[in-house]
């Protein structure tokens, strides 16, 4: 790797962001830093803004300071911002760019017009996530046409490269989300008391789907008593949820944590994870849970979910009926051996994603772009 390779990241906020893109993009630049690389990154929030991650004191965080980047800018502001963008860009002169989003991808890329700086769009959603919005497929064109701008676009997951255009995939990279692994994984279901616990964990939200999950679950909650689901996660549902608990009569088994920090603890006393996203980009919860020996049951029309969760292997997948998730629950319930076998197989799995081999590939990534 050329001496001190300039890498410079382009967020939309890091301001006590606890999210998905936030954690990544952290882990990234502190492994690229640990490496040997000139790390940089902007993001619109103010000076004062704190990140909820530990971002390495050796990463130049540059803020815009420009309005909110919580609420939609005017044309003034966006201009204002671009001119303050690409005056960040020259000053910190990287040698390649990676812009988090297709909507921050494509403000660091306009900002950057003419200064030859190859420029990465990391995608962290399925393409799939466009059925669910209003105007999604209007929204797929633009991110598409967005998208074909990139010196190099990165996914998550092998599966999703078919679900772009052609003209798009010779340029797709696939790098997913490394996964931790534990020396001595939980394997709960192989205890003396194996926990009567379904564990759902993620963000309180449409995407996630808790709501559908609840609906299943009331289906064969009054035939098994003892068992409990448990919601880890906080989020925009969290009034709707607690409403259908209430009107279900669901009050004493199912449990609401909130947001919590150490989620490996209730994936250690669960028997299995339910996860009926409706989409993905690289599911952490469902691998984090496997790597603890925990199986799960997935819906089998969820992109990612269905590639990482291999039916009846490290779990069951569920065609997206309410009837058919609860079946799936009620195996699971009742098969502990089924459980047991699956857990092993699910915490082999995350051995694919050992960290040090996926930081290796942004860092090659890196050097290959910036030496264009």
């Amino acid at each position: 790797m050329p001496s001190r390779v300039s890498v410079l990241f382009v967020c939309r906020s890091f301001h006590q962001m606890a999210g998905g893109i936030e954690r990544m993009a952290t882990l990234i630049m502190n492994q690229m830093v640990k490496k040997g690389f000139r790390v940089g990154l902007i993001t619109w929030d103010s000076t004062d803004a704190i990140a909820h991650y530990h971002l390495d004191p050796s990463v130049t965080w540059m803020k815009l300071d420009l309005g909110s980047p919580n609420t939609k800018a005017n044309w003034k502001l966006r201009i204002e911002r671009q001119l303050k963008l690409r005056q960040m860009i020259r000053c910190f002169h990287p040698d390649v760019a990676i812009g988090f989003q297709v909507g921050t991808f494509l403000a660091g890329y306009t900002a950057a017009l003419g200064m030859g700086v190859p420029i990465v769009a990391a995608e962290r959603n399925s393409p799939d996530s466009f059925n669910f919005e209003v105007n999604g497929r209007k929204l797929r064109k633009w991110a598409e046409i967005a998208l074909r701008l990139a010196d190099c676009v990165t996914v998550q997951l092998d599966s999703y490269k078919e679900k772009y255009p052609a003209k798009l995939r010779e340029r797709i990279v696939t790098i997913p989300n490394p996964v931790m692994t534990v020396e001595y994984p939980a394997y709960p279901n192989e205890g003396v008391e194996p926990p009567q616990r379904i564990l759902n964990v993620g963000r309180l939200s449409y995407q996630k789907n808790q709501v559908f999950l609840i609906n299943a679950f009331a289906l064969i909650a009054e035939s098994n008593p003892d068992w409990v689901l448990t919601l880890v996660g906080e989020g925009e549902k969290r009034n709707d949820i607690e409403r259908l608990i209430d009107k279900a009569g669901l009050g004493s088994q199912v449990e609401l944590t909130g947001a919590v920090t150490d989620v490996d603890t209730w994936y250690c006393k669960s028997a299995f994870l339910a996860f009926p996203s409706l989409w993905e980009g690289f599911p952490n919860a469902l691998v984090e849970a496997f790597r603890q020996g925990l199986p799960a049951v997935g819906l089998a029309q969820t992109a990612g979910v269905n590639e990482l969760l291999q039916h009846q292997q490290f779990g069951l997948l569920s065609a997206y009926d309410e009837a058919s998730y609860a079946s799936a629950m009620q195996t699971m319930i009742d098969d502990l051996e089924f459980r047991q076998k699956a857990g092993h197989k699910a915490q082999e799995s995350v051995f694919a994603y050992e960290p040090e081999t996926i930081f290796n590939q942004w860092s090659a990534l890196f050097t290959r772009l910036a030496n264009k």
